[in-house]
């Protein structure tokens, strides 16, 4: 009986980090579209580095979530192919769990008469691992339960893909993660195997429309991005001013079927050739009794452009 009540502990908890989390949100998705769409990855004429951080529910204390993404993207050709090829490793820590997610991107890129429509897929593992002991007190009666492990780790695969259609107006994309629903085992002692969880795939439709302004030193875009397992969905919704294409500011919400979860504040300037910065605030509105007033995000990027004859200006900030 007391296995079973402890193995009932581990079920609810990994349950609860497989479901609740298992795909970071980003205020600056119109910024980094590769993340959740692997078709965009390769849609630029520039190789392009990416570092992101978000820090959620900041006054929590131990245990928020922080999310951590590097990732390199380049146009290459394959076959006489317009074609992007990527890496992406996103570190997620919540609580008492993290995972490491490395995946690996190919997209096609077919130029039509007034855009270009283009698909991609993506392939990897998640490394997911949770350590109960930090966050769980154990009486020394159970200190050696073989189901209430010290540290639990598995590799689980994942796979995704995504397409999109874009002009020098606006873009649509819709894309789908963790579309194989792996599931999550844990080996008890004895080799027995429990199935504790599973990774739920993940669908996304997001979209831009830039808007001239009469000052033509300025843009206007809004962007949307909807996310959702089927159960539930949160909607991003942003406008971003751009000036010279190379200093951006907006305003942006979050909201969900019961209320708005959050509004976002944003900025970002293109410092030199290629390399930009970004800074997002979150006041999330729906963690306030719990001290998380607010969220953080830093985005660090390079764009360059390996045939040195271009124009050194290799990239704006702006993607349309």
């Amino acid at each position: 009986m007391k296995k079973f009540f402890s193995f009932c502990i581990l079920l609810i908890l990994v349950n609860l980090a497989a479901k609740a989390q298992q795909e970071p949100l980003f205020s600056g998705y119109m910024l980094s579209r590769p993340i959740t769409n692997p078709g965009f990855v390769g849609a630029e004429n520039t190789i392009n580095a990416l570092f992101l951080n978000r820090t959620m529910f900041a006054g929590i204390g131990e245990g928020k979530p922080v999310t951590s993404v590097f990732g390199v993207e380049a146009p290459v050709e394959i076959l006489g192919t317009n074609s992007g090829l990527g890496v992406w490793v996103v570190s997620d820590e919540l609580g008492f769990y993290s995972t490491v997610n490395v995946d690996f991107v190919y997209a096609y890129h077919h130029q039509l008469e007034n855009g270009v429509l283009g698909a991609g897929i993506k392939g990897g593992f998640n490394n997911f691992s949770i350590n109960p002991e930090e966050w769980i007190y154990v009486d020394e009666s159970h200190s050696n339960d073989p189901l209430i492990p010290s540290q639990f780790s598995t590799i689980i695969p994942g796979f995704g893909l995504g397409i999109y259609y874009q002009t020098p107006t606006y873009y649509l994309g819709f894309s789908a993660s963790q579309i194989n629903s792996a599931d999550i085992i844990y080996s008890g002692q004895g080799q027995t195997e429990y199935n504790v969880g599973y990774m739920a795939p993940q669908y996304y439709l997001t979209g831009a429309y830039n808007i001239a302004l009469p000052d033509p030193l300025f843009d206007l875009q809004p962007s949307f991005l909807l996310r959702t397992d089927l159960a539930a969905y949160v909607l991003d919704i942003n406008g971003t001013v751009y000036y010279k294409n190379k200093y951006w500011t907006g305003f942006g919400l979050r909201m969900s079927p019961r209320n708005i979860a959050a509004f976002n504040l944003m900025g970002g300037l293109e410092l030199f050739n290629g390399l930009s910065v970004g800074y997002i605030l979150d006041v999330n509105l729906g963690a306030m009794f719990l001290g998380g007033h607010t969220s953080h995000e830093i985005m660090v990027s390079y764009s360059f452009n390996l045939d040195t004859k271009r124009d050194q200006r290799y990239k704006s900030v702006r993607y349309l």
